[in-house]
């Protein structure tokens, strides 16, 4: 004859186990499914968080290369219009005020020496 184990007996119902009216035990609903679906929805929520204040930072950083490029260009167009007034100067310039002109471009710049005129080229380097 075999031996034959006995089950154990049924645990009885807990009360939060039973719906209010006595009829049954309560629906029990997958508790992982849902800490799964949270944890998910709080995952993406990070990401975008994180995502939004990198580029926002990256943003900021390009904006400020623009910055610095708009100034230095602002820069730029300050002299060329300092340049072309005095260019617009320059050609109004007749009779001796060309000449007077004529003569200091040829002495500073192309190193040129009117008549009696001795250059001295200081080597010790002091000015």
């Amino acid at each position: 004859m075999a031996i034959r184990k006995k089950k154990p007996a049924a645990k009885p119902a807990k009360a939060e186990d039973t719906a209010v009216n006595g009829a049954g035990p309560k629906e029990v609903k997958p508790v992982k499914k849902r800490r799964l679906r949270y944890f998910l929805l709080y995952a993406a929520a990070i990401g975008f968080a994180f995502y939004a204040v990198i580029t926002i930072i990256n943003q900021n950083v390009r904006i400020a290369e623009k910055r610095a490029e708009l100034s230095e260009l602002q820069q730029q167009i300050n002299v060329v219009e300092i340049q072309s007034k005095y260019i617009e100067k320059v050609q109004n310039y007749t009779g001796k005020d060309l000449s007077d002109y004529m003569a200091k471009i040829a002495k500073e710049e192309l190193g040129y020496v009117g008549d009696g005129e001795r250059i001295f080229i200081n080597v010790a380097g002091d000015q």
